[in-house]
This record gives structure tokens, sequence and C-alpha cells, in this order.
């Protein structure tokens, strides 16, 4: 008797049971089962018993040959699918949950779960998804939604420095590939012509000159905007020639600096009291996880995200939380002791952030009272770096920086 083999398919999809026959008709048993189109598998027959396989859908056709001819028949039925569904038909949560995982499975497929990007050196990652957010390009969007072209157009001109971008999708995953453009070499700058100028009047204390033609000597008073180190060179054959100015020079200069501190102040101080905010990210679409909602006039917000992982891939699943501090702002009256050391906090922060490069040789501190606060006036006398580069060819005309020309 030959039977179709079709092993994996009819044992985990269709179904399979393995039957054992006893009887004085086992002869007739066997030939109406194959009169019947029932096809037995790994049949033998030993003493007086039959085994075989077939069908998990022929049970009830080989139930009733067996009970025409007076067999003792029992059948094992294997695990299969057709099997489950038949055993839970009546429970509608399984079928139901069948429906919405292959909904589920078709809605991921064809939505944005990844967004990926290639290539981007100074460009951050926020920003292109923020230039692609403007074309409705975000997880969760449905894939045919989205117009490559335009959103490959719209992302090259929010920035400068990509040179050339293309965006594919494979599967739920969208690639964005960009190629930004070469940046200048450092080494060129060095190689434009200029000056080297005077930012500030000052007196020159020292100079050290690696290029270009020194034009003030050590001891010297210059003005703002006068030429220290010349970058035209003319030899005795009247060839003129240009250089790239470098080196340093320093000198010491005059600095005043006003402090104001009005006698009330405003301060800001954490009340202690917060309130939370828990959102689940899915796809873009956010779920609240809470009934709490800010009612704080004036507060400062932590933003915490943490991403759902699975096999150490990260899912486009998350929770956000948004912690609310409140604050509370209050009016300070100052008398003139805390004035003045206000206005001594202010002066020890600015030269901190400002003058870390430069010598202080004299300070000189000047406080006086007015209506509406109290002013300090600081007269520095400092050293330090005075030339700064000029180039020789302004950008618009092209034409030479020369000595003696007016202040641009």
């Amino acid at each position: 008797m030959n039977y179709p083999d079709k092993s994996f398919f009819e044992r985990l999809i269709i179904g399979q049971i393995c039957g054992e026959a006893k009887g004085s008709g086992l002869y007739k048993f066997i030939n109406k089962l194959r009169d019947e189109g029932v096809y037995c598998k790994d049949q033998k027959i030993c003493e007086d018993t039959f085994y075989f396989k077939a069908k998990r859908s022929k049970r009830k056709i080989i139930g009733l040959v067996a009970e025409k001819y007076g067999i003792e028949l029992v059948l094992t039925e294997k695990p299969s699918l057709a099997g489950f569904i038949s055993k839970y038909k009546k429970r509608f949560g399984v079928p139901l949950g069948l429906i919405l995982g292959a909904v589920l499975l078709v809605y991921c497929s064809n939505v944005v779960m990844v967004i990926e990007i290639q290539g981007n050196k100074s460009i951050s990652d926020k920003e292109i998804l923020s230039a692609l957010e403007e074309c409705s390009v975000y997880r969760g969007v449905f894939i045919g939604d989205i117009d490559l072209g335009r959103s490959e157009i719209h992302v090259r001109s929010c920035f400068d420095k990509i040179a050339w971008i293309g965006m594919r999708h494979t599967g739920n995953r969208l690639v964005v590939e960009i190629m930004e453009t070469d940046t200048k070499p450092e080494m060129l700058s060095n190689r434009v012509p200029c000056h080297i100028v005077a930012s500030k009047t000052a007196q020159i204390t020292h100079t050290s000159i690696s290029a270009g033609k020194l034009m003030k000597k050590e001891g010297e008073t210059v003005k703002e905007g006068d030429v220290i180190v010349n970058g035209i060179w003319t030899d005795d054959f009247e060839h003129v020639k240009f250089y790239h100015s470098a080196g340093s020079v320093k000198g010491v200069y005059q600095e005043d600096v006003n402090f104001f501190c009005q006698p009330v102040i405003i301060e800001r101080s954490f009340s202690g009291n917060t309130i939370e905010e828990k959102t689940l990210d899915i796809f873009s679409l956010k779920i609240p996880l809470g009934f709490e909602e800010n009612t704080f006039s004036e507060y400062n917000v932590k933003l915490q995200k943490t991403n759902l992982t699975l096999f150490g891939k990260t899912l486009p699943v998350s929770i956000d939380r948004k912690l609310y501090m409140e604050y509370e702002s209050n009016e300070k009256i100052l008398d003139e002791n805390a004035m003045k050391e206000n206005l001594n906090e202010q002066l020890e922060r600015y030269e901190e952030n400002f003058l870390t490069d430069c010598k202080v040789i004299d300070r000189k501190c000047t406080t006086a009272k007015k209506e509406t606060a109290m002013v300090m006036t600081v007269s520095y006398t400092l050293e330090g770096e005075i030339g700064v580069e000029k180039e020789l060819f302004l950008k618009d005309n092209r034409k030479p920086y020369v000595i003696g020309s007016k202040k641009d």
C-alpha cells in the first residue's frame, strides 16, 4: 500500500494518529480502509495485532470500519496544530489571541519600529531625528506614508554639512545613510596672508615672531588696530610677497569693568514637593501610567527614559518619567554689607571666567551707592595677549589691507 510521505506537514500541522487493531476480521478491516481512501503508514502485524499510522482527519472513518468488523481499536493522537485548535475551539480566548497576534505581526511589519542613522559624525542623531519629524517620519508611522525623496531633500537642506543622504527601509527598520562634507584642513588657514594687529591700546612687553616683519618693538605703545607684524614684504627689487604672520605679542593695558547689585533680589529655593509622571511610549504612542498632573506654577523638570530590551535588543517601547520639582521665588532685602559681599562674588566669578589667561598687575575698586543699585567699578592693569590676526585680503573686494589704511 503506497503512502504519500509528507511527514513534517502531517505530523505537526495536519496531525497523525497511531493505531492498534485486534480481531478475527483483521484483513477485512485493512482492505476496507484501503477502499475508503485511508492511507496507512508504518504498517506491521505482530502476532494478532495490526499496527499503523494514519492522518488525524481519518479517525472517524477508522472507528466506523472497526465497529463494522468487530475490531478492538486503540488510537493514540500525536500533538499537532490541528489537534490544538480542535481541543480549544470552544475557548474564545485562544482564537482571539491568535487573531490579535496576527494583527500585531502585520502591524509591526508595516510601521517604522527602529530608525538607524549611519555616517554622521559632527551632526548628532537627535538633530537628524528632529528634522525627520518635520517630514512626519518617526517611530510608529506607516512605511507606506513616508515620502523618502521629499524627506531626503528636507534633511539635506537643514544641514550644510550633509553632502549626500539616502533613506531605505528593510522590514520595519528605517536606515538613514549620511555622507558629510569634508572639513577644511587646519593647515590651510595657516597659509592665508595676514597681519598681526593690536586688539587694544597697550604697551608691548614681549614679542615672539615666527613669520612676518615686526613693526613695533618691546616698550612701544600701540593703539587698537595698529599693525604690529606686517605680512607684506618688499625686497630690494620691489618684488612684493605676502606672508601669513605668526607669533605672540603681549602687552600691558587698562580695562574697566562695572558690577551692579540691587537692594532687593529674587532667590529661588526648592520647596521639597515633587510630582512624577510616567508614560508608556509604544511606537511614539504616549499612554499615561497614572493620574497625577503637574500643578506647580514654578518648577524644574528632570527627564528619564528607560528603554525595554528583549534578548539584548532594544525595543521601540520605553517608559518615560518626568519629575517635577517645585521651586519658590522669594524677595530678599540686602543691607549695605550684603550688597558689597554680592559685588565681591561677582568680581571673583568674572576673574575666574574671563581673566584666567591674563596676569593681573593692579586692581583698583571703587564702590558707589546710587538710587537703584550699588555699583562697583574695577580698574584693571593687565598683561596679556594683544595681537590678533587680520587677513590681508577682504572677502568682499579682495583688496589688500595695508598699513595706514582706514580702520574697517
